[in-house]
């Protein structure tokens, strides 16, 4: 026993003297030899299943896990959040007719909005059309436009032109009917199409307003309609272009219809001579010899000045509008006419007065003249033109009281009779008129008058 325990500790002592290199070859056996080889004295392990699993369950990462957890609720969340996007969105384009019992409501509430396009169309076909028509219209006019003021400013006598403006008139009239034939039942169709649509579409609506009235049908914001009005921009678009263009030429026209030019015969030369500088008015102040003379009263005299200066502001008025071409030179030149016309008549009218007042000073010296010789006689008066019988012209004595109807007799030297007349008053004076005339007789100028006064 005791020797055996002497080995014993002797072994031990032996095992913890091993050398380093040892110990390395020692766990060089461990790892590559099956412990089987390696220590052939020890007991054979067996191997267990469950204590295998059960060191790997302690060995588990659990950051890997967390890792594909998250992932996939990441995918999942996001696939959700797409599908309900996608149902959101599909909702709002489309109208909900879940709930509809019947099937045609889904169909006039399509018809509805489409009437409206089908309006739109129809009425931007018409008013193109219409603007065909205007545009054939607006040409005959300005070519018979032209016609007019070559017309016009030709020479002849107006009343040859009135004649052949008013055939110009029935050919212009005759082109514009035959547009207006071409045109018309075409425009009459495209506006029986346009009412029986609004006639459609007020049934569609009145059937839209009983569903909604009912709670069958959802209000879809209009979107299908918006939609549809996309395709009618470019059909709205050229039927602005076309009205744009007429309107531009339809202007022109005007201006050339209401501001011609006068570009040659006898309206271009009456501008050029009448139309250089403005001729002020010289109007002369009343005179009273016209009133005593019995030619113009007053108030004749006022209403021809309130008549020129009527004119003088009217044309006035028309220069300041601001016309072009020919038209303000012709303004101004009518403006000078006018006024040269007043001026010549003013200068005619004073002549006139002023030789009246020297007439009329020449013929009272005459009378004076022979109011002395009739003072140093006994006769009335003298005849002193008898060229007219029923309107003998006389001069009697102022002395004399002389009224109408009073009779005279006419005698030649002291005792020739010569004849009886009698005596009327007019607004220039006495006169009178033969009621006999002795047989063989003839009045003469300075024939002597005695009044039988009653």
């Amino acid at each position: 026993m005791s020797k055996r325990l002497e080995r014993t500790m002797a072994n031990d002592d032996k095992m913890k003297r091993k050398t380093k290199s040892e110990t390395v070859i020692s766990g060089i056996e461990k790892k590559f030899l099956p412990e089987e080889i390696v220590d052939i004295d020890g007991d054979v392990e067996v191997y267990s299943l469950e204590k295998e699993f059960a060191k790997t369950k302690k060995n588990r990462n659990w950051i890997v896990i967390v890792i594909i957890v998250a992932f996939l609720s990441v995918m999942v969340a996001m696939a959700l959040f797409f599908t309900f996007y996608t149902e959101n969105k599909n909702s709002t384009f489309r109208i909900s007719f879940n709930e509809f019992n019947d099937l045609r409501l889904k169909e006039v509430l399509e018809s509805a909005r489409m009437h409206d396009n089908n309006l739109i169309i129809r009425r931007n076909e018409l008013f193109r059309v219409i603007i065909q028509k205007r545009k054939g219209e607006l040409f005959v006019k300005n070519k018979y436009l032209d016609l007019y003021n070559a017309l016009l400013d030709g020479s002849g006598s107006w009343d040859d032109k009135k004649l052949r403006l008013e055939t110009l008139k029935k050919k212009e009239s005759g082109e514009l009917s035959k547009i207006g034939k071409k045109y018309n039942k075409k425009i009459m169709r495209m506006k029986r199409s346009i009412r029986a649509i609004i006639r459609e579409k007020h049934a569609a609506e009145k059937k839209l307003v009983e569903a909604r009235k009912k709670g069958e049908l959802y209000e879809d914001e209009g979107l299908i309609h918006d939609l549809k009005m996309k395709k009618l921009d470019r059909v709205q678009r050229g039927g602005l272009n076309s009205v744009s263009n007429y309107y531009d030429k339809y202007v022109k026209y005007i201006k050339r219809k209401y501001n011609p030019k006068f570009k040659w015969g006898e309206s271009l030369k009456l501008l050029k001579r009448n139309g250089k500088k403005d001729i002020p008015l010289k109007i002369n102040p009343y005179d009273p010899i016209l009133s005593s003379e019995d030619i113009m009263s007053r108030a004749k005299f006022d209403s021809i000045r309130q008549r020129v200066s009527d004119r003088r502001i009217l044309v006035e008025r028309l220069m300041g509008v601001g016309y072009f071409n020919s038209v303000p030179i012709a303004l101004r030149s009518l403006n000078n006419i006018s006024n040269g016309i007043v001026n010549d008549y003013e200068h005619l009218a004073f002549s006139l007065t002023k030789s009246l007042k020297y007439k009329k000073k020449k013929i009272e010296d005459y009378k004076r003249a022979l109011d002395v010789v009739l003072q140093e006689r006994p006769e009335s008066g003298y005849v002193i033109s008898p060229a007219d019988l029923s309107k003998i012209s006389i001069h009697i004595n102022r002395l004399i009281r002389l009224k109408n109807g009073d009779l005279g007799l006419v005698f030649r030297d002291s005792d020739k009779y010569i004849g009886r007349i009698k005596f009327y008053k007019t607004s220039k004076g006495f006169f009178a008129k033969a009621i006999e005339v002795a047989p063989g007789q003839k009045m003469k100028p300075f024939d002597r008058i005695l009044i039988k006064f009653k």
